[in-house]
């Protein structure tokens, strides 16, 4: 019977150490993930000052409930100091874009509808140009 506990702590610090192993940031910066999918893939990637600047991840993975990746999704950025800037939801898919300092941060959720197992995210983070003072006012 001793074996029991000792096989449920096991199981514990597995669970633990799996949920440790998905950064929530990416590249150890300011840029949350998309929550709930594993990074798949990246490319373009600009990085300066220790923020991501620029580049493209694609995500898989889970998505049971659309607005409830939505919702996590804006809370993990929003925790992280990211403004939403715009969300849209229509029917599978999910547009939300963020907005911090000079850069923009695009998240498109697609849940596969016949394998939600196998859907989707892709996150595209760009620099904005700075906003130009209106006539007459000096920076």
């Amino acid at each position: 019977m001793r074996a029991l506990p000792t096989t449920f702590a096991c199981l514990a610090l597995a669970a633990a150490a799996s949920c440790a192993s998905e950064p929530e940031t990416v590249l150890q910066s300011d840029l949350p993930q998309v929550p709930g999918l594993t990074p798949r893939d990246s490319s373009g990637i600009v990085q300066a000052g220790g923020r991501v600047t620029g580049g493209q991840f694609a995500y898989k993975g889970f998505v049971e409930n659309l607005p409830q990746s939505v919702a996590a999704t804006r809370a993990r950025y929003e925790g992280s100091g990211w403004r939403l800037w715009s969300e849209t939801v229509t029917g599978a898919t999910a547009v939300l874009e963020f907005r911090k300092d000079t850069r923009s941060a695009r998240v498109e959720i697609i849940r596969n509808q016949v394998q939600p197992r196998m859907s989707t995210a892709v996150l595209k983070v760009t620099e904005r140009e700075p906003a130009a003072p209106a006539a007459g006012v000096t920076p």
